[in-house]
């Protein structure tokens, strides 16, 4: 069963003016804890979590970009997570609501409806309902979509509520348990318990252009996998013990499906790969490095497995070809 996709989204920016709390606490900023602590809770399950706004806050992603981004990436739902504003001075307005577009299919109430409940269960205010609006992140019907208000920013005791741990904590959980529920998400296989000093080895290698050849096989740090100056199209890799799972991305392309151990090749023969994702599942760390051919330089070993993440998710400068890769397990 493939990896399912979630998109999660941290409505507005860090500096998104009007968004914020009577004192001042930004808007994203409560949005972002919450995200986090659903990316948490969904850590244990098989999916690939994708971010549509800028992790850092630091820029707005326009509403449109976020739409545009989770429907390229092939999510099978999206969760846009905000807090409600009233007045924008201290009042008395309270709880929770889940949007739908205008027209929703029948996924989009079945999510909303799911999220709404858990989200008066959890978080203890009051149910607003689940309600309908034209909101463009959340107006296309090809995917299940939903735009949660997790209690008011002026209001005096909701405030307490969305400002604290506990309170984002069941924001979190009442989105996560629903996305679980809702896409049937499946538990991540346990990994493979070795012994503490029993050392793992990954052999790897690479098809080369022009070469148009399998270069030889490469185990560990001994040596590293391609030539300096002709691109890498794929790779091949397998573990002394347990699995390695693996992904490429193509220059000017997509990331391809993942791949199993050397039950395929990840990567187009003929076509040139800009990053590269690697995860196992023996419970160690795997390390993996490329080398730019344009710029002749090594990149800094990576360890995650997020096509969100560009600084430790994969390996790689998205348009910039790789020439070689290092890959070892700690």
């Amino acid at each position: 069963m493939s990896t399912v996709k979630i998109a999660l989204d941290a409505g507005h920016g860090l500096y998104t003016v009007g968004k914020q709390t009577p004192d001042g606490i930004k808007e994203w900023i409560i949005n972002d804890k919450v995200r986090d602590k659903v990316v948490a809770f969904l850590a244990t399950y098989d999916c690939e979590i994708i971010h549509t706004d800028n992790d850092e806050g630091n820029t707005d992603e326009s509403l449109t970009s976020r739409l545009n981004k989770y429907i390229a990436a092939g999510v099978a739902a999206f969760v846009s997570l905000h807090h409600n504003a009233f007045t924008g001075k201290w009042n008395g307005a309270t709880g929770v609501e889940v949007y739908t577009d205008n027209n929703p299919t029948v996924a989009d109430t079945q999510l909303a409806t799911l999220i709404h409940s858990k989200m008066v269960e959890y978080t203890g205010l009051r149910g607003r309902g689940v309600k309908r609006a034209a909101f463009t992140v959340i107006n296309q019907n090809k995917i299940p979509a939903v735009l949660c208000e997790g209690g008011f920013m002026d209001g005096t005791e909701d405030y307490k509520v969305i400002t604290s741990d506990a309170g984002q904590t069941a924001y979190a959980k009442a989105v996560a348990e629903s996305l679980i529920e809702f896409l049937k998400l499946e538990k991540k296989a346990q990994p493979v318990v070795e012994k503490k000093d029993e050392k793992i080895s990954v052999t790897y290698q690479v098809w080369a252009q022009p070469k148009y050849k399998w270069l030889p096989n490469v185990v560990d740090l001994t040596d590293y996998a391609g030539l300096f100056g002709y691109d890498v199209c794929a790779v091949f890799a397998n573990l002394s013990k347990g699995n390695i799972f693996y992904k490429v991305h193509t220059k000017d392309g997509k990331w391809l499906p993942e791949v199993k151990n050397r039950e395929d090749y990840a990567g187009l023969l003929g076509k040139a790969i800009d990053g590269l994702m690697m995860r196992t599942d023996t419970g160690r760390t795997i390390k993996y490095a490329v080398h730019l051919r344009k710029s002749k330089r090594w990149l800094p070993f990576v360890t995650g497995y997020n096509t969100a993440d560009s600084n430790n998710g994969y390996a790689g400068i998205l348009g910039q070809e790789i020439d070689a890769i290092k890959i070892y397990i700690e």
